[in-house]
């Protein structure tokens, strides 16, 4: 009787389930024909908030052609040590994912799904190029099937400038496409039928994203935005460049937060402490960034009544070191919201009546029917900021220009279409007041709001209350 099988147990990396179309699926929450809206989003949401951060009015150019999508901007680009921190598919890189604010998109994955969407497609290798901080990242994607785990070659040169350019195969070449066809209005209400052309789909995709840019014109005043696309350039100018709305590197708010997300907070400083070997922030570091808390007063105040006065965050941690004291932490954000002053909607920012009525007005509207309505309120400490805009189009043949956002980030999916507490979703009330595709309207709904609740990974639908 022959031997039996002695079996090894093989170590095999998971890094590879992030690069199949399954997992990319699942981390950016869309399926693979949507990826293209997916990439323009995400890039524009960077562009953004640089700009921002670095005080610049937003100078965006999105250019679409047989090879792939580009997205350049005015501020210094991701600087080469930070791209190097985006091929580890080890760990998750990002400057919001751990905040409580009203941050344009806050995924904490997005450029690595970014970086990995052209190779799942292609199935061989993908490439994607980044300029930012002088230097030129061309990364080439692949895998190593051997080791089983994700492999980027990167090959570096000098270049100014800032942008992110994905190499896509669409299929079909520009020329076959009309830039002022793909922009009319009543190509997107349609989905694309599964027996369609490669013609269609381009067309299909490539309207669906210079729909989707055009939109973040209409929720951000400060931006430039110019489409390149089908040997053509249309350019749309910033309606007031020196236009401000609470920004990226703004300090949060106390009172934005509960003790889970306080927590989240604590602990990523602790560990970005620990994996650099910095020296351990104090309490009165951290206590410190917070809005209301930059006077040593109200940070004296805290610390004495807590008794950590000079203690290190490691003081908030429980005996085993595993976990926070959360008790302890509890009373921390208590003090906190005591000596900090809530954040009033008005620090928010808004939109404004006279850029959106001046967006619509390049749609086409009906004169006298453009209406609009801001809404501010403030729910224990949270600040919400709702702009309803609407008007009548004046090309009765035009279907439905609808403009939703959050956090002046563009979607093209409506985000309030899950029912409320009044049982009532945008889109039932679309239907409840006959607005279908067909009918010739114009509606943008925008919301402001520091603790976005979201449904799904993707962060396709708002969680209403």
């Amino acid at each position: 009787m022959s031997e039996g099988l002695q079996r090894t147990s093989f170590r095999t990396s998971r890094l590879l389930d992030f690069v199949s179309e399954k997992e990319l699926t699942l981390q950016c929450g869309y399926e693979s024909r949507s990826w293209p809206l997916v990439i323009v989003k995400e890039l524009i949401d960077n562009a953004l908030d640089a700009c921002e951060e670095q005080g610049v009015a937003p100078n965006i150019t999105l250019t679409l052609d047989e090879a792939g999508i580009t997205v350049a901007d005015n501020g210094t680009g991701i600087p080469p040590d930070l791209v190097d921190q985006l091929l580890d598919f080890s760990i998750r890189v990002s400057s919001r994912e751990a905040y409580v604010a009203p941050d344009r998109g806050a995924q904490g994955n997005a450029l690595k799904t970014i970086v990995a969407m052209p190779f799942v497609l292609d199935g061989r290798q993908g490439r994607v190029d980044i300029v930012g901080a002088g230097v030129r990242n061309e990364i080439t994607f692949g895998v190593d099937r051997i080791a089983q785990r994700p492999v980027a070659d990167v090959s570096r040169s000098c270049e100014s400038g800032s942008l992110v350019r994905v190499h896509w195969n669409f299929g079909t070449s520009s020329e076959d496409l009309d830039l002022s066809q793909l922009l009319q209005n009543g190509f997107f209400g349609e989905e694309l039928d599964e027996d369609e052309g490669e013609l269609d789909y381009a067309a299909w995709t490539w309207g669906r994203v210079l729909l989707l840019a055009t939109d973040f014109t209409v929720l951000n005043p400060h931006l430039t935005l110019t489409l390149v696309c089908c040997g053509r350039r249309e350019r749309m100018e910033a309606t007031d460049p020196g236009w401000q709305k609470w920004k990226p590197s703004s300090p949060t708010s106390p009172h934005w937060y509960e003790r889970e997300h306080l927590e989240r907070l604590l602990g990523a400083y602790v560990t970005h402490d620990r994996q650099n070997g910095n020296r351990e922030r104090l309490v009165r570091e951290f206590v410190s960034e917070f809005k209301g808390m930059t006077s040593t007063i109200k940070q004296k105040a805290v610390l004495t009544e807590l008794g950590l006065a000079r203690a290190p965050l490691s003081t908030l941690l429980d005996e085993s070191g595993r976990d926070f004291d959360h008790a302890q932490v509890a009373r921390l954000l208590e003090v906190m919201k005591a000596q900090a002053k809530p954040v009033m909607p008005r620090h928010l920012g808004a939109i404004g009546r006279q850029h959106i009525a001046a967006r619509f007005e390049e749609l086409g509207i009906r004169e006298g029917s453009f209406e609009y309505q801001r809404i501010r309120s403030l729910d224990d400490g949270l600040p919400q900021v709702t702009e309803i805009a609407f008007a009548a189009l004046e090309d009765e043949e035009q279907e439905r220009r609808l403009v939703t956002g959050v956090n002046w980030s563009a979607a093209w999916l409506n985000p309030f279409r899950q029912l409320g507490k009044h049982g009532r979703s945008l889109d039932t009330v679309l239907m409840d007041r006959r607005f279908a595709w067909s009918q010739p309207i114009a509606l943008l709904v925008h919301v402001a709001h520091p603790r976005v609740q979201y449904a799904d990974r993707g962060k396709s639908t708002v969680v209403t209350r």
